[in-house]
Order: C-alpha cells, then sequence, then structure tokens
C-alpha cells in the first residue's frame, strides 16, 4: 500500500502481536555519524563528520575544525573518525583538515593551511549542516601545536596568505599539543626534539633556537588581548609529547589570566585507545556545550 505525503511521526507502525518475537526500542531522536569529504585546495581535502538523525535534516550543529596528528607529516585521515563519533553523536559536527606536509613542505604552511581551511569553511557553510557562529578550533600531538599557533596568531596577520577577517571562534581544545620546543627535552620521551620530525618540520638549517623560538605557540600568547576559553587534555605516561608542555602552556596562560582548563588523563598514554575513553569525550562535550 503506497503511502502519499510520507512522514515519520503518520507513518503506521506495524505492532500486531507474534508469538516469540524479540522486542526492541528504535529511539527516534538517536544520532548517527556520517562523513564528507570536500577539498579546499589541490591535494588537501576537509572531512566532515555530521550528526545525523531521521527527523531533522536542516538543523546546524556546532562545529569543532580539528588538525590531525601526524608529526607534521602526511596525516592518515582515517585515524581519527572513530576516535570523534562518541561526540559527533552527542550533536557536535567535526571537520578534520588535510594539511601540505613535511618534508616537502616547512613551517608555517600547516598554519596558512588550516587557516585557508576555515575561510573555505565559513564560505561554504550553508552546504552544510553546521552553524558558523558556534565555531570551535581543536588539535592533538602537532596538530595541537597547529590549532595553537593558528589559534595565537588569529586575525593577526601572521603566518596568513589573506587579508579578510577569519570568523570568531568559540574555544579551542588543545589535546596534547607541543606548546615549546625549545623545552621539549626537559622530560622524558621516546624522542629528541632537535632531529627527525622537527628537522623535516622546519627544514635543514632552521633549527636553531631562534627559528624554534618562533615555531613555539608559548611565545605567540603576549601579543593577545583575548582568547576564547581553551581547554588542554594530555596523558600523564606521554612518550611522545611530554606532560610538562601542556604544564607550561596552562600555566602561561594562567598568568595572563586567560579561562583555560587542564585535564590530566591519569596513565594515558600519546593519544589511541588509551586516551579516547569516556571521561575525556564527557569533557570535550562539557566543554564545548558549556560555550554555545
Amino acid at each position: 500500500m503506497k503511502v502519499e505525503n510520507y512522514s515519520y511521526d503518520a507513518f503506521p507502525s506495524y505492532d500486531q502481536k507474534i508469538d516469540g518475537v524479540i522486542e526492541l526500542e528504535g529511539k527516534k531522536d538517536n544520532l548517527r555519524c556520517r562523513m564528507k569529504d570536500v577539498e579546499y585546495q589541490d591535494g588537501c581535502m576537509i572531512r566532515f563528520l555530521f550528526p545525523n538523525t531521521i527527523l531533522d535534516e536542516k538543523r546546524k550543529y556546532p562545529l569543532v575544525i580539528h588538525v590531525q596528528g601526524s608529526g607534521w607529516y602526511k596525516q592518515d585521515m582515517a585515524d581519527h573518525i572513530f576516535d570523534f563519533m562518541p561526540i559527533v553523536k552527542s550533536g557536535i559536527a567535526y571537520a578534520i583538515i588535510q594539511y601540505r606536509h613535511s618534508p616537502q613542505y616547512h613551517f608555517p604552511t600547516q598554519i596558512i593551511d588550516t587557516k585557508k581551511a576555515i575561510r573555505f569553511i565559513e564560505r561554504n557553510a550553508d552546504q552544510y549542516p553546521i552553524d558558523i557562529h558556534q565555531l570551535y578550533l581543536s588539535g592533538d600531538s602537532s596538530g595541537g601545536h597547529t590549532a595553537l599557533m593558528t589559534l595565537f596568531t588569529y586575525n593577526q596577520g601572521l603566518f596568513d596568505q589573506e587579508k579578510s577577517i577569519l570568523p570568531p571562534l568559540k574555544g579551542c581544545i588543545d589535546l596534547y599539543g607541543v606548546t615549546n620546543f625549545l623545552t621539549m627535552n626537559e622530560w622524558y620521551s621516546k624522542y629528541h626534539y632537535d632531529e627527525n620530525s622537527s628537522l623535516d618540520f622546519m627544514g635543514q638549517g632552521h633549527t636553531d633556537e631562534k627559528s624554534m623560538a618562533i615555531a613555539s605557540p608559548i611565545n605567540y600568547i603576549e601579543q593577545n588581548d583575548s582568547l576564547p576559553p581553551i581547554l588542554i587534555l594530555h596523558g600523564s605516561k606521554d612518550h611522545v609529547v611530554p606532560f610538562t608542555q601542556s604544564v607550561e602552556l596552562y600555566q602561561k596562560l594562567k598568568e595572563k589570566h586567560f579561562d583555560v582548563q587542564l585535564a590530566r588523563v591519569n596513565n594515558a598514554d600519546h593519544g589511541r585507545s588509551i586516551f579516547y575513553v569516556d571521561d575525556v569525550y564527557h569533557c570535550i562535550i562539557n566543554f564545548i556545550k558549556s560555550h554555545l
């Protein structure tokens, strides 16, 4: 029997008794996660993760623009799809940014690309179920570094190839990001940060103290009169980016009386399954929703 002018609420439910049937219950306002890839410049995409429900396809969701960590090398754009799904299912969209990577591209290309991606999202916001007025910035590891560099130089004409004003941010989430290259070796780590990825990220001949200071987010806090709220999360047993990087950032922001929270994820390592747990999800979701 064909149904004209279908709507979910009006559609009849088959509820006749069936012997032995297992009765389960659907939830009409349940959110699932769907994905859409969009190229914002040659060779670089934005991977959107959108909440989706059967009832309201026109709803607009807060958006977290996330820069994925990779040691500044080529990013695995599938790495965080499932990590962020519990946040997306709470009603928050994600846009994972792909940037031009080292060793082919050096600092500050990644910051330039992030700002370019943000402008692309703003210009095309009407095409997606996102509320551009509820915008957050996020990043993990080297992506945390890029997100912080983007935040601390936001609309200041630094590390930017365009003059148009970037949209306001409601907050920033730093997940175990690099904050100060000059103090990276002052706590335990598997790596020594004057070699390997830092060399490829900065380029040969650009790893002197002055250059590394220029690439360190912590040195750009002073030039800001105001910043949106910042949430820092870091595992206490992080073997890649020392926990002290987040402590240093937290203390500097507190000293300047900015709105900042630091969450220590006890016994967690550098991301992965031991980090992305319910407590972390609740912390991030509460931070985002408390600043809407």
